[in-house]
C-alpha cells in the first residue's frame, strides 16, 4: 500500500548494500537540512541549487570503516540504555519506600541486607546513589524503628532510646506415680509462669527493666530496676532483680535451663529476687564476671522486716577463654558466690519442694508436693552464713554444670529468745547434650539447624537435648531435735534423679519431657496417716519465650 513502507528500502544481503543504503540515508538527511537553512535565508540560494542540483560523489571512506564505527555507536547506545534502565529501578524502589511508610519515618532506603523494617540514614546508601560527595546527616531523634528479633524491639533514630517487649509463657502437665498421692493431684494442668517483660534504655547508658508475673503464685511485680551501664567493667544496678547467690540464680534464666527447674538448694535456699544496690561488670576481655550486692535479705521480698542488709558476692572467671591451644575450654566457667547477714522475718521458705520454688507460696502449691515444712511459730531469726562453688563447661553440643552448697541459716520461735543455728548443704551434677547437632557457649536461646516448620514446607524436626540431672539436698538433724519441724511427717534430706528429653521446634518454642525421681531420707506424709518413702513426677512443660 502506499504509503505503508519504509522510506528507504535498504537491501541488507550484502555489506556493501548495507553501506550504500546508509548513505542513501545520510543524503536525504542532508538535503533535508539544506532546504531548512535555504527557508531561513542563511546561505544563497544558486549555492544551494548547485548543491541539490550536483550531488557530491561517495564519500571516499571504506565501507568496513564505517560498519565498525556504527558498531561502536551501537554498542554505545546500548550501554546508555542499560544505565537509563537502572536508574528508572532505582526510582522505582525509592517510589515503593517512600509509598510505603511515612516521610517523616525514613531517613534513606534500606542499605541492602539491612534488617526488615529498619530505615538507616542517607550516608549509609551506596555512592552511586548519594553522588561523589560524602553525605553527612544525623539521625532524627523522633523516628522509630521496630524489629523482632528475639523479642519486640522498638528504637529511635539516634539510638539513645530504646523498648523491648518480651513474653515468658509456661504449661505443665504434672502426674504422679503413686495412685493416691493427696493432697497433691495425681494429674494437673497448671501455669507455673506467665510474665511480661518490658526492658530497654533510656539514653544509652541507662537500661531499665519492669516486668510482671502470674504463675503458681499470685500477680506481682516480677522485676523493676535501673542499670548504669557507662563501661561494661562497672556498672551500677538498682531496684528489685535477680541477685547474685549461686550460679542458678545469677547466670541462668528459667527459660533456658536444660532441667525444668533449678537444683533444689537453689530453689529452697536462694535469694531469688531482692531489692538491692549492685555493682557488677566484666574485666579482661570478657574473662572475668563479678558482681557485689547489699540486699533486703528476705527471700524473694519486697521490702525488709529490719534495718540489717545482706552481703551478696559473687565471681566467675573463664581462664582459657583466649588461650591458645585450649580451644575445647574456651567456655569453661569457675566460681563461687555468698551471702551473709542477720535476719528476723517470717521464714521464707517455709515449705521445702523439689519441683517448684519454694519462695512463691507459703502455703501449700497445688500440684507441688512438700518434703519439709516449719512449724507455724517459727521464725528466721540470726546469722546466716551461705556459700557456693560451681563449674560449667560449654562444648559444641554439651553442657555440664556442678556445684556445691554449704552454710547455714539460724530460727526461733515466736515469743521467745534464743536462735537455733541450722547447717544445711547440698550439691548437683547436670548435664545436657544436642543429638541433632546444635552447639552452645552458654546456656541462652537455641536455635535449631532444621527448625521443625510443616506448614512452611519445611521437614526438619528441630532440635533434639538429652538432660539428665542428680541432685542432694539436706538440713542437720537439728530441724527436728529443736521442734522447728515434725519428724513423724517430714524428712530433713532428700535425693532426685531427673532425666528426660527436651524438643526445640524453634528458636522460641520449647517442649521438656521429665522424668524426676525423688527419694526421701525419711518418709514424708502426703496424706493423712499415709506417708511415702519416694515420689515420681512425670512432667511435661510446653514454653514460649520471645
Amino acid at each position: 500500500m502506499p504509503g505503508s513502507g519504509p522510506l528507504f528500502h535498504c537491501p541488507s544481503s550484502k555489506r556493501v548494500g548495507l553501506s550504500f543504503c546508509r548513505w542513501t540515508f545520510g543524503r536525504a538527511v542532508s538535503t533535508a537540512v539544506w532546504t531548512v537553512v535555504l527557508c531561513l535565508g542563511l546561505v544563497d540560494t544558486s549555492a544551494a541549487q548547485e548543491s541539490l542540483e550536483s550531488p557530491p560523489a561517495v564519500p571516499d571512506i571504506a565501507v568496513p570503516d564505517v560498519a565498525e564505527r556504527l558498531d561502536r555507536l551501537e554498542a554505545t547506545n546500548r550501554r546508555l540504555s542499560e544505565k537509563v534502565f537502572a536508574v528508572e529501578q532505582e526510582n522505582a524502589l525509592l517510589r515503593e519506600h517512600i509509598e510505603a511508610a511515612p516521610a517523616a519515618a525514613m531517613t534513606g532506603p534500606p542499605a541492602p541486607g539491612g534488617v526488615p523494617g529498619t530505615f538507616p540514614a542517607l550516608d549509609s546508601q551506596p555512592s552511586d546513589i548519594r553522588g561523589d560527595e560524602p553525605v553527612t546527616r544525623k539521625a532524627d531523634p523522633q523516628t522509630l524503628k521496630g524489629v523482632f528479633d528475639e523479642g519486640f524491639r522498638w528504637e529511635t533514630g539516634d539510638g539513645e532510646y530504646e523498648l523491648q517487649f518480651h513474653n515468658e509463657t509456661q504449661l505443665d502437665i504434672r502426674a504422679y506415680g503413686d495412685p493416691h498421692p493427696d493432697p497433691v493431684n495425681q494429674v494437673g494442668f497448671y501455669v507455673p509462669r506467665m510474665r511480661l517483660i518490658f526492658n530497654g534504655h533510656l539514653t544509652e547508658p541507662i537500661e531499665y527493666n519492669v516486668s510482671i508475673n502470674k504463675g503458681l503464685g499470685s500477680l506481682d511485680l516480677l522485676d523493676a530496676y535501673l542499670n548504669f551501664k557507662t563501661d561494661e567493667r562497672l556498672q551500677f544496678r538498682v531496684g528489685r532483680f535477680r541477685v547474685p547467690y549461686t550460679y542458678d540464680w545469677y547466670a541462668l534464666s528459667n527459660q533456658f535451663l536444660s532441667s525444668p527447674e533449678r537444683s533444689v538448694f537453689a530453689l529452697n535456699y536462694g535469694y531469688n529476687r531482692n531489692f538491692a544496690l549492685m555493682l557488677h561488670g566484666e574485666l579482661l576481655q570478657d574473662e572475668v564476671d563479678y558482681a557485689l550486692a547489699v540486699v533486703n535479705g528476705a527471700r524473694n521480698s519486697y521490702f525488709d522486716d529490719n534495718a540489717d542488709k545482706d552481703l551478696l558476692g559473687y565471681l566467675n572467671v573463664r581462664p582459657l577463654r583466649n588461650v591458645e591451644g585450649w580451644e575445647a575450654f574456651r567456655h569453661l566457667n569457675l566460681g563461687a558466690s555468698f551471702a551473709y547477714g542477720r535476719q528476723n522475718q517470717f521464714p521464707l521458705p517455709i515449705a521445702f519442694r523439689t519441683s517448684a520454688s519454694a519462695t512463691e507460696s507459703a502455703g501449700t502449691i497445688e500440684g507441688v508436693p512438700t518434703f519439709l515444712r516449719f512449724e507455724p511459730d517459727v521464725l528466721e531469726r540470726g546469722l546466716r552464713e551461705l556459700w557456693e562453688v560451681h563449674a560449667a563447661w560449654y562444648y559444641e553440643q554439651l553442657s555440664l554444670l556442678a556445684a556445691l552448697d554449704g552454710g547455714s541459716n539460724s530460727y526461733g520461735f515466736d515469743n521467745t529468745s534464743g536462735n537455733i543455728r541450722l547447717p544445711t548443704q547440698g550439691w548437683h551434677l547436670q548435664g545436657g547434650y544436642f543429638l541433632t547437632g546444635e552447639t552452645v557457649e552458654r546456656r541462652t536461646f537455641v536455635e535449631p539447624l532444621r527448625p521443625f516448620a510443616p506448614g512452611s514446607g519445611q521437614r526438619g524436626c528441630g532440635a533434639i537435648e538429652l538432660q539428665a540431672r542428680f541432685d542432694h539436698f539436706e538440713v542437720d538433724e537439728r530441724v527436728f531435735t529443736a521442734g522447728l519441724a515434725d519428724p513423724a511427717r517430714w524428712t530433713n534430706r532428700v535425693e532426685t534423679v531427673d532425666a528426660g528429653v527436651n524438643w526445640y521446634l524453634n528458636k522460641y518454642v520449647k517442649v521438656l519431657f521429665d522424668w524426676q525421681h525423688s527419694q526421701y531420707h525419711r518418709p514424708v506424709a502426703f496424706a493423712p496417716g499415709r506417708t511415702h518413702r519416694h515420689s515420681d513426677l512425670f512432667w511435661t512443660r510446653f514454653q514460649v519465650y520471645f
